[in-house]
């Protein structure tokens, strides 16, 4: 089930609100809490109930594994490493098992390959929020709490499949009692059709001119091919904002805040700026968990540039099991590398062209990030730097195509206009607010309605 479903809107949420308000109104906290717990795993077993048991069994097993860390003693951390080593390997079957046969396949370390599991939803999401609360309790920075607490943390539907990815000190204490408010709801309901129009009419439209250069490749002259690769970071920016958007509204209606996670990544003029703005609490996850325990900038200079190079490394290799994301995890870690270098000389770079330099290495990494497999991507590659004469670009339409019409709307959106944390900060409850509202909520409801055949969610594919 996806925010974007008719089902999500008009039955899944609708129900979900009022049992939440009812047992709140009846003065039953515990219901109230068990309520949205058991409507959450009803929205995760909804694409397939054959893998709630495994989502149930990870949250059974580390809650386990957290009631036995007491703090940072030598039992403890033994308790602590068998946890990692758990929640890891129940990763790797599921997204890497089948990647890495492949490979031992063709070195000749094997001789069969493993065939590929259907990757159960958001497993990326609930692993990682489960070992960041594994690692701080031991820390001590992290309470024990009930069970009913702790399933709500992970499994809380908002941001089971697409994150933000939550950390126990946001979460914990608003889970103790959430405090819905009419202004809360109304913030909520007014990001949530944010969110909604971004996906269903940005996204999903311009996703139609991506598939279509991504499944010839071989047809790609130069200028289409880069428009191609603008359109994908278009889609990719208001696919993964929106449903961002989507899940805070709905974090907010029911009394809960979480995270944001984009704060306008495309205006950032160094790499660096980028990572701050893109999916935020990932990479504050890597930071935290990978960057600062590898010894972060504390260290030499060249162990420095190692520890950045290898986080951006993971994090590809957290995206999805292939080459393609590996090659692109070492190009983000090989570009903030060399960020780090640059901020250590004395030259300074102007912000116009540091802004140029930092998109065209992004663009150039989405080719990795959205190719099926290295060959597309070289081809791909081949095409954007082909050099074709300008009369190649004669067959393609502007006034003709639509679709290049929200490529160019989504880009006017993205570089000139405030974004959605924005907004929510700026604008406060009022008539302008419920009107703007209904506007981005009707003209969503008249792309999904329109939309026969729904674009497929990109990002989990990868997550």
């Amino acid at each position: 089930m996806l925010f974007s479903s008719l089902e999500f809107i008009f039955f899944f949420l609708p129900v979900t609100g009022a049992a939440f308000a009812l047992f709140r109104r009846w003065r039953i906290p515990s219901l109230a809490l068990g309520s949205l717990a058991l409507a959450s795993l009803v929205f995760y077993c909804w694409w397939k109930p054959g893998y709630l048991p495994l989502f149930v069994g990870s949250v059974v097993v580390n809650f386990i594994f957290g009631w036995c860390i007491r703090g940072p003693d030598r039992r403890s951390h033994r308790v602590l490493l068998f946890g990692l080593v758990a929640n890891l390997g129940f990763l790797i079957w599921f997204k890497y098992a089948s990647f890495f046969s492949e490979v031992a396949v063709q070195l000749g370390w094997a001789r069969n390959a493993l065939s590929a599991h259907l990757l159960p939803l958001g497993i990326s999401f609930f692993t990682f929020t489960q070992i960041t609360y594994l690692v701080d309790r031991w820390r001590g920075l992290a309470p024990a709490t009930s069970f009913m607490r702790y399933l709500l943390f992970v499994s809380f539907f908002p941001h089971l499949i697409a994150g933000p990815v939550l950390h126990h000190a946001q979460m914990m204490p608003q889970l103790e009692k959430p405090e819905p408010t009419w202004t809360g709801f109304s913030s909520g309901l007014f990001l949530f059709a944010i969110g909604l129009s971004k996906k269903v009419v940005l996204a999903d439209t311009v996703g139609t001119l991506v598939d279509a250069g991504f499944a010839q490749p071989t047809h790609l002259q130069t200028v289409y091919a880069w428009l191609v690769l603008v359109a994908f970071a278009v889609q990719l920016y208001f696919d993964f904002s929106g449903y961002s958007d989507m899940a805070i509204g709905l974090g907010k209606m029911f009394g809960v805040d979480l995270p944001w996670n984009f704060d306008s990544p495309y205006k950032s003029t160094s790499l660096a700026e980028f990572w701050r703005r893109w999916h935020m609490t990932l990479s504050n996850f890597f930071k935290d968990y990978v960057y600062i325990p590898l010894g972060g900038s504390r260290c030499g200079r060249f162990r420095c540039q190692f520890n950045l190079f290898l986080t951006m490394l993971l994090a590809g290799i957290w995206h999805g099991a292939g080459w393609t994301f590996i090659l692109w995890g070492a190009l983000q870690g090989a570009g903030l590398a060399a960020n780090h270098l640059w901020r250590r000389s004395p030259v300074r770079i102007p912000r116009p062209l540091g802004w140029s330099l930092t998109v065209t290495v992004v663009l150039l990494g989405w080719v990795l990030f959205r190719a099926t497999d290295l060959s597309q991507a070289l081809l791909i590659y081949k095409h954007l730097f082909a050099l074709e004469s300008a009369g190649d670009f004669a067959h393609i339409s502007l006034l003709g195509d639509e679709t290049l019409l929200y490529v160019l709307l989504g880009l006017v959106l993205i570089l000139g206009c405030p974004n959605a944390k924005a907004l929510a900060v700026r604008f406060r409850p009022s008539l302008a607010w419920s009107t703007w509202t209904a506007v981005l909520f009707g003209l969503a409801m008249l792309f999904l309605l329109g939309n026969k055949k729904p674009q497929p969610e990109f990002l989990y594919f990868n997550f």
